[in-house]
């Protein structure tokens, strides 16, 4: 029975250290960051459609032009 204790309580202590070291291992980088994304903003003049049935206000029409990415 001691024996069965003594193997438990070798393997917890083992992978508690294994933790310690991938942790320790993982701070040595920082984080990458995310970059904002490329954004075009165009404005769309006021029109009327459909002989004059329709009248569309003017607004802004904002175009993604490039999606956000990971820095290196």
């Amino acid at each position: 029975m001691r024996y069965l204790i003594y193997c438990g309580l070798a393997l917890f202590l083992s992978s508690c250290t294994h933790m310690k070291e991938k942790n320790n291992s993982e701070n040595n980088q920082p984080p990458p960051k995310l970059l904002k994304p490329e954004i075009k903003k165009i404005w769309i003049p006021p029109v009327i459609k459909n002989g004059g049935t329709e009248w569309e206000e003017g607004h802004y029409l904002y175009r993604i032009e490039r999606d956000t990415t990971w820095s290196r």
